[in-house]
């Protein structure tokens, strides 16, 4: 295989997500010149999880309205999925979570202070659909309990930190919660 040796590295899970983007986008280079063999690397770098993960905290209530709850469904499909298009900044955010990254289920409850977890999940893998719309394959937890806990960051969304940020800042019963 052409780019074996590659191909080999991402999966050693030693890569950063940083130089996992960046060969990501020097095989989609390659793969829009032609080359059909970069395929195999973008595959590759969808299933690699990177050394440094993240939690993803995401919101599932379009607009705010727990009318309009989308957790169900995707706890029952095994994804999770951002298709607000208007908001660029937050669809460049969810196009860096790579599978092994830690999912959580929120919902703001206080205003700037405090949020509700509903769930959480493992990422399994990148897919698309057949629009070309990026969403993740999950796998989820089990856990039913919802608690309420200090809010990470800002109020959007898809909102991610990374695990050193969240334990300096969640209380221990968070992570017991996520422990179950």
């Amino acid at each position: 295989m052409k780019y074996q040796k590659q191909i080999e590295k991402i999966r050693s899970g030693n890569m950063t997500r940083s130089e996992l983007s960046k060969l990501k986008d020097n095989a989609e280079s390659k793969l829009a010149k032609g080359d059909s063999d970069a395929q195999d690397v973008i595959k590759a770098i969808h299933a690699s999880s990177p050394k440094d993960g993240y939690i993803l905290f995401m919101g599932f209530c379009p607009g705010a309205n727990f009318d309009n709850r989308l957790d169900i469904k995707w706890k029952q499909e095994s994804i999770c999925r951002f298709d607000f298009d208007k908001s660029e900044h937050q669809l460049k955010r969810f196009s860096t979570i790579c599978t092994g990254d830690l999912v959580v289920l929120k919902k703001r409850e206080k205003f700037g202070e405090t949020m509700k977890v509903y769930g959480h999940g493992r990422v399994k893998s990148v897919k698309y659909d057949e629009n070309k719309s990026r969403y993740l394959e999950m796998v989820w937890s089990k856990q039913d309990e919802i608690i309420e806990v200090p809010l990470m960051g800002c109020n959007s969304t898809v909102d991610i930190k990374s695990m050193p940020t969240v334990e300096a800042s969640m209380p221990s019963e968070f992570f017991s919660w996520l422990a179950e």
